[in-house]
């Protein structure tokens, strides 16, 4: 396994009380404070970046979205122009 270079820092201020619950949990893992707190806010960012290219869908939306894409409607004139634009690769 590679090395990963360590070339950022990240400093922050928090409460004693959320910092001994921090290390609490970590120690719980078997893991010191910032492996713990790299570990858990990586995942979560990863979750949320995620999440962010989901699209999700109602039912109803769904319908609608399938009906669409089997009856498209006819390309507009404008639409035609835009795809025949150079440098546009469709």
């Amino acid at each position: 396994m590679s090395a990963i270079t360590k070339d950022a820092r990240i400093e922050f201020k928090t409460s004693s009380e959320i910092k001994e619950l921090l290390q609490n949990a970590a120690h719980s893992l078997g893991m010191d404070l910032s492996s713990f707190l790299i570990s858990v806010s990586t995942q979560r960012a990863k979750d949320i970046m995620h999440e962010e290219q989901l699209l999700t869908l109602s039912t109803k939306e769904w319908t609608h979205l399938e009906k669409a894409l089997k009856n498209p409607k006819p390309a507009t004139q404008a639409l035609k122009d835009l795809l025949n634009m150079k440098g546009f690769d469709a």
